[in-house]
């Protein structure tokens, strides 16, 4: 496997809003095309101090976006579902045979994509497409994968916003039908992403615990 880094300007604008406009950081969790051009983005976005339902509004105005569904707490980060036209960049990424494992906004409006693909041609591939297409586009890094923590950075993701949303609490806050479609996932993907992802954590606590003295 390769992993490699990317950074992309969208033409869209809506991370340039954000990040620039408003001063807010912003953490893709996960992007879903939905055809005829349509890309979903599950964000993460910090308001840094700003008027969240303001941040919200703004993301309404924009021309590119069509729908934006959020969760807007009083303190905290705002979770959000936003369905974008013509970004060409995410169509390209998600027609590709790369991985988006994170992405993050950079402070030019940017953003920062940290993929896994199969074979280093994938990520050459994906980046001469995107350069075909008039983007600008930068490949900071590609390596072979290492081993890493024992959560990707999507799965920590994932289970931290079901952890917040009350899914672990007794009762639930929410059932995993709710989940899946906050996160704009089925309910079969979401259910592997955490049953993966509570195993990982549960082997890492039952081996340091054997490992301990007694």
């Amino acid at each position: 496997m390769i992993e490699a880094t990317l950074r992309v300007r969208l033409p869209c604008g809506w991370v340039t809003l954000l990040t620039e406009a408003h001063g807010a950081s912003v953490d893709v969790v996960e992007q879903k095309a939905l055809g005829e051009g349509i890309i979903q983005n599950l964000v993460e976005i910090d308001p840094a101090g700003e008027d969240p339902e303001a941040i919200v509004e703004d993301l309404r105005r924009n021309p590119y976006i069509l729908e934006v569904e959020a969760i807007v707490p009083k303190k905290g980060k705002i979770l959000a579902t936003i369905q974008v036209k013509d970004c060409h960049a995410c169509e390209a990424l998600s027609g590709s045979e790369c991985f988006l494992t994170d992405a993050t906004a950079t402070a030019d409006g940017g953003l920062e994509w940290h993929l896994l693909a199969p074979k280093r041609q994938a990520v050459t591939a994906l980046v001469d497409l995107l350069r075909t297409r008039g983007l600008a586009i930068e490949l900071v890094a590609i390596r072979s994968a290492g081993a890493k923590g024992v959560l990707t950075d999507r799965q920590h993701k994932v289970m931290d916003i079901a952890y917040r949303l009350g899914y672990y609490d007794l009762p639930k806050k929410v059932n995993l039908s709710q989940l899946a479609q906050k996160l704009g996932v089925s309910k079969s993907t979401l259910s592997e992403m955490l049953r993966i992802g509570e195993a990982k954590i549960l082997h890492t606590f039952f081996h340091g615990l054997m490992k301990r003295p007694r």
